[in-house]
């Protein structure tokens, strides 16, 4: 059978139809072999499309774990559903959460709150526990606090090199509409991780700085480490 083509003929319906009703956003080129979030990188499925989708994905390239992944938790897991059974799944679901049992709807918030308005009780704690807290907001109970990921005790040769090329893979997550970790990895290196975390694991502290505005190019830390690196 010729996946490619039964992947194409669904997408190309997905794009030239107006849908009523309940869908799900489906990745034309999923996430993990590259795909942004960008709309043209965007369908809307009906749910038992959207699962057929992602086995399609699988047929056509059984080696990706993460297309593995996602599809057998559509599958859930080890107790396999069928697309029919997936659709009506997750109708039923979506029309539970509009209606009145939703467990977030009648929550009370704001004034309605019982809380509202009760200013905080330090009598209600010992000396002890108000400086436990203070301490934990602070962070200085961690004897790590404020270093830098480059410099962790815990960094290894593999994590250094990938943060001495701060600079370069700031530029790259710049100009791809700010990925997450996992796309920024595969922009990198050209490859997608799969499951190996620990190549992952630098990226992720990368993205959280990115995202703060840290620019390694303005950081005399950062500067003096990338010389060293370079010597």
């Amino acid at each position: 059978m010729d996946y490619k083509k039964h992947y194409d003929l669904l997408i190309s319906r997905g794009k030239n139809r107006m849908l009523e009703g309940y869908v799900e956003k489906h990745h034309i080129i999923p996430r993990c072999m590259g795909g942004t979030d960008a709309t043209e990188n965007l369908v809307q499925l009906t749910p038992e499309e959207h699962y057929l989708a992602h086995q399609l994905l699988v047929k056509m390239y059984p080696t990706n774990f993460g297309l593995v992944a996602a599809a057998m938790y559509m599958a859930g897991g080890k107790n396999r559903k069928t697309n029919k059974v997936y659709g009506w799944i997750k109708k039923r679901h979506s029309e539970y959460m509009k209606g009145p049992n939703n467990p977030g709807k009648n929550q009370p918030i704001g004034e309605k709150h019982w809380k509202y308005g009760i200013p905080f009780d330090p009598s209600c704690f010992t000396e002890e526990s108000l400086e436990s807290i203070a301490a934990a907001k602070r962070g200085d109970k961690n004897p790590n606090y404020g270093i830098k990921p480059w410099n962790h005790p815990r960094a290894t040769e593999y994590t250094k090199s990938v943060w001495v090329k701060a600079d370069e893979i700031r530029i790259i997550w710049k100009n791809n509409n700010c990925p997450s970790y996992c796309k920024l990895y595969t922009l990198v290196n050209n490859k997608a991780a799969g499951k190996d975390w620990k190549a992952i694991g630098p990226y992720m502290n990368l993205v959280r700085y990115f995202r703060k505005d840290w620019n390694p190019m303005k950081d005399e830390e950062w500067k003096m480490f990338a010389k060293a690196c370079k010597l």
